[in-house]
């Protein structure tokens, strides 16, 4: 059995939202757990008066509060005011402690470019699209033409995030421009793919024309596709439709619009959450 640890704080009915790592945590357990699980992309003007006020009014802890604010005043360091929360946290051993310090000891001698391209992508495994694509774009305002692996780096990734968003057209000129920077296959296979995406079949066609290599990457591409289609077809959630549309043929046609209904409002909140 797990063991009970007494609460640090009382949990608030207002959220406060950790910009810094897109997150939003409800009490002081919740604030010092969530250190530990991003601390690559901690800073510490992430501790700020607001944060203060939510935890001493919001969550009856004081304490955590002035500890904080003690802390803000002294100028500390992210290093310190993350081991003085730690300490706080019955939850955490001195051994995770010692991981969570280390990691960002590790990142503070990581440049600039490598603090804000792993934000970046964090946004990007995340599926928070739109902030991973406002990071990227602020690389390239930075980087030099000179930098080619770097930059070839950013707009694919960017690329990626634009087409999760639907933006299919600027998808497609982020890894055409990736593979201008380094000619690696992958971006160009992405490229075609976002092509195949934006275009009709007959546009598709007349794009590739007698280009080889188009028609190369196309040739592993349509396997690809082909074998995605099976994948979803053999899917629980594919099945479920098909179950559903059945009993709606058979006379539960008001369920199935329902269910049809259900299904697009969940795929419009998955979209705003890509977005907001």
């Amino acid at each position: 059995m797990g063991s009970v640890y007494k609460p640090i704080s009382a949990k608030s009915g207002k959220p406060f939202y950790l910009e810094r790592i897109c997150v939003s945590v409800y009490s002081g357990d919740e604030l010092i757990y969530c250190l530990g699980e991003y601390p690559e992309l901690l800073t510490a003007d992430m501790f700020n008066k607001d944060m203060i006020k939510w935890l001493d009014e919001d969550c009856s802890a004081p304490e955590l509060a002035q500890m904080i604010e003690k802390l803000i005043r002294a100028k500390a360091d992210i290093i310190k005011i993350v081991s003085a929360l730690l300490l706080k946290a019955p939850f955490v051993s001195s051994q995770e402690a010692e991981r969570i310090v280390k990691v960002i000891r590790d990142s503070e001698g990581s440049s600039e470019f490598d603090k804000r391209k792993a934000r970046g992508d964090f946004f990007l495994t995340k599926e928070r699209y739109s902030f991973a694509v406002r990071e990227y774009e602020y690389l390239l305002s930075t980087l030099g033409d000179e930098e080619s692996q770097r930059v070839a780096a950013v707009y694919h990734n960017m690329g990626v995030a634009k087409s999760r968003l639907f933006l299919f057209e600027q998808a497609a000129e982020d890894f055409l421009r990736a593979y201008d920077c380094d000619d690696d296959p992958i971006h160009y296979y992405a490229y075609m793919a976002t092509l195949r995406f934006t275009l009709t079949d007959r546009e598709y066609v007349q794009k590739i024309g007698d280009d080889s290599k188009m028609r190369e990457v196309t040739l592993k591409l349509e396997a690809d596709i082909e074998k995605a289609k099976n994948d979803f077809m053999q899917s629980s959630e594919y099945l479920d439709f098909l179950n559903k549309k059945e009993e709606g043929d058979e006379g539960g046609r008001y369920a199935f619009c329902n269910f049809l209904d259900m299904k697009l409002n969940e795929k419009k909140e998955e979209y705003n959450k890509y977005v907001y």
